[in-house]
């Protein structure tokens, strides 16, 4: 066990003695991540040297041990084309993140760039052929490469996301790095014990810069390349020579950033947003919320890394799947019963999934008109209630098949989703729907989206009348906003430009103000 301890220590050295350079050089080409109103609320550009510092520790690292030992030389040479395609999948990452740091890639640019990433790196045998949970064991077949490019990606975007807060993306990193080392020296997988050790000690460097207040970040290029090695290393290192994966092993070691990402999708899919959509939902936003800062939101989510690697560990070296679902329960199940984290979320995935089930019973004697609600504070403490019901009360009164809010202000810690429809709702050919959006000076403070059933010009009435609603609920909004300093106090001033359907008869209403065009359509 002392040669991966070696390797952490000389990686450590070098990233320490490496991210002061790195970070002058960054400041002085432009690589920084510049503060905004929106969500990044650090008061100076902050330098994005962190992929570069792991990236030269780790290969720095690697390449001293393979130098100095000619049983991991002999080793790495027998596997030397897997070694070069994650060497060169590494530097792929750490560029493509890069250029997303300097210049803001769009995010179906980015999963693009990691799907190509990661099936390269597949391609040299970075596969999961077979699983085991529980003492099954399940051969994936023709499903190994959609299962393993799938795990390589929620990897690298869970560890991504998670980076939202001063040396916790770090500190979740190192520790579950180290995790695999000492399993993978346990499991005779020395050589990946080594490389796994010095990925740890190249965090672990780095964090000394990067604990709050943070001199550096490691920006996207560091967490996602630690995601990736997090990711190969997770399922090469756990296993004993041909036997399955226990799948439940490499889930513990990444449980912390897998469930952040999992109630991410959850909240943004549900509440009908993109997947890319910048919120203040995250585990450590959460937690800031409680009051719990700084150093403190490190080392709580450290407690946590900690409690579910040390399971995975554990049911790795006794063969027991149950000490990791134990740890991981125990972990995560404080954070939801304690309202912390994921506990709003999945309220709303539950509610959904009862909604559903209930569309398929069809229980006889329910009204077709008869509503459904639902309705989730997702972050913050503003009482939109007000404003909702209102809403509620006017789909009711005119008719609406369905009218929904959701809100979301990453700046102000605030999220709110609430969704009304009626049990049968209208054909796709005999509905129209509108989406209005909130704005507030630029910013977006949300929507509101209904679907009415297409009745001539009777749907331009409701749409008028709903209109003249949004402009009588001002006041409401800003009297909920009214605590916060910086939020502007027009909320809404739409322009309404609505085109009539081609069978209808002609109809346009038109009200002043700022730029917002509003399409009728049959759909």
């Amino acid at each position: 066990m002392v040669f991966p301890l070696v390797s952490l220590a000389i990686a450590f050295l070098i990233a320490t003695l490496a991210t002061p350079i790195a970070r002058r050089v960054c400041i002085k080409i432009g690589l920084v991540d510049h503060p905004d109103t929106h969500r990044k609320l650090h008061k100076e550009p902050i330098a994005l040297c962190g992929g570069i510092v792991v990236l030269l520790s780790l290969i720095s690292t690697t390449a001293l041990m393979l130098g100095t030992r000619d049983d991991f030389a002999e080793v790495a040479y027998s596997k030397i084309y897997q070694v070069i395609a994650l060497a060169i999948g590494a530097i792929a990452i750490v560029t493509l993140g890069v250029l997303d740091d300097r210049f803001g890639l769009r995010g179906r640019q980015k999963l693009l760039g990691q799907i190509l990433i990661c099936l390269s790196v597949m391609a040299f045998g970075f596969q999961v052929p077979t699983i085991s949970l529980f003492g099954w064991t399940i051969e994936l077949g023709l499903l190994v490469i959609p299962v393993t490019l799938g795990w390589l990606l929620l990897t690298i975007n869970s560890v991504n996301l998670i980076d939202g807060a001063d040396g916790l993306c770090s500190s979740v990193g190192w520790i579950a790095s180290a995790a695999i080392a000492g399993l993978a020296w346990l499991t005779g997988n020395h050589v990946e014990a080594m490389v796994a050790a010095a990925l740890a000690g190249s965090l672990l460097g780095f964090l000394f810069f990067n604990l709050p207040p943070a001199k550096v970040f490691l920006g996207d290029a560091g967490s996602m390349f630690v995601g990736l090695f997090l990711g190969v290393l997770s399922i090469t290192c756990v296993r004993q020579g041909n036997n399955p994966l226990p799948i439940l092993v490499p889930v513990g070691l990444l449980a912390i950033p897998l469930f952040d990402s999992s109630m991410a999708i959850v909240r943004r899919t549900l509440a009908g947003r993109s997947i890319f959509t910048v919120d203040r939902g995250h585990l450590h936003h959460s937690l800031m919320r409680l009051g719990i800062k700084s150093h403190l939101l490190v080392g709580a989510i450290t407690i946590l890394s900690v409690l579910t690697c040390g399971g995975a560990v554990a049911a790795g070296v006794f063969q027991s799947d149950w000490i990791s679902l134990i740890s991981i329960s125990t972990a995560l199940g404080s954070l939801v019963i304690s309202r912390a984290f994921g506990f709003a979320e999945l309220e709303l995935l539950c509610k959904r999934v009862m909604g559903f089930a209930k569309s398929l019973v069809g229980r006889s004697g329910i009204h077709a008109n008869t509503a459904r609600v639902q309705k989730v504070r997702l972050q913050g403490s503003r009482e939109w209630d007000i404003v909702w019901s209102s809403l509620v009360e006017f789909a009711e009164k005119h008719g609406v098949a369905k009218i929904s809010l959701d809100l979301n202000m990453p700046w102000l810690h605030e999220g709110f989703h609430a969704n009304w429809h009626i049990v049968k709702m209208p054909e796709s050919s005999e509905k129209w729907t509108l989406k209005i959006p909130i704005q507030s000076q630029g910013k977006i403070l949300g929507r509101v989206e209904v679907v009415g059933r297409l009745i001539g010009t009777e749907s331009y009435v409701v749409i008028e009348r709903l209109m003249e609603l949004l402009g009588e609920l001002q006041p409401r909004i800003q009297s909920v906003l009214d605590d916060f300093d910086d939020v502007p106090k027009d909320i809404f001033r739409p322009t309404v430009r609505v085109v009539r359907p081609p069978d209808s008869s002609p109809s346009l209403l038109e009200s002043s103000a700022d730029s917002q065009e509003i399409q009728l359509k049959a759909q």
